[in-house]
C-alpha cells in the first residue's frame, strides 16, 4: 500500500513538474510574440500584489497567506521572464 502511494506522489510531482516547464516555456514564446500584452499582465501582478498586501483579512489570515504566495511567484515568474526576455535572444522550443 505505501510503494503505490508513493509511486502516486512520484507520479504526480512529474506531472507537476512537467507542467511548470511547459508554462515556463509558454511565457517565454508570449514574451517573445507579445511583450506589450506581457508587460501589462507584468504590472498587473505587482499591482494585486499590491492591493493584496494592504488588506488586513483578520479572519482569513491563512488564506491571505496562501494568495500571497501565489502572487509573489505569479509576479516573480513574470518579472522574471521579462527581463530574460530582454537580454537573451527567445530560445526554439524543443520538440
Amino acid at each position: 500500500m505505501s510503494d503505490d502511494i508513493a509511486a502516486s506522489r512520484r507520479d504526480l510531482v512529474a506531472r507537476v513538474a512537467t507542467l511548470e516547464l511547459l508554462v515556463s516555456d509558454l511565457i517565454d514564446l508570449l514574451w517573445s510574440v507579445a511583450p506589450n500584452e506581457m508587460e501589462r499582465l507584468a504590472n498587473e501582478a505587482a499591482r494585486d500584489l499590491d492591493i493584496q498586501n494592504t488588506r488586513i483579512l483578520a479572519a482569513a489570515e491563512h488564506q491571505r497567506e496562501r494568495l500571497f504566495t501565489v502572487l509573489t511567484e505569479r509576479k516573480r515568474k513574470l518579472k522574471h521572464r521579462r527581463r530574460l526576455g530582454r537580454e537573451a535572444e527567445p530560445q526554439p522550443l524543443s520538440a
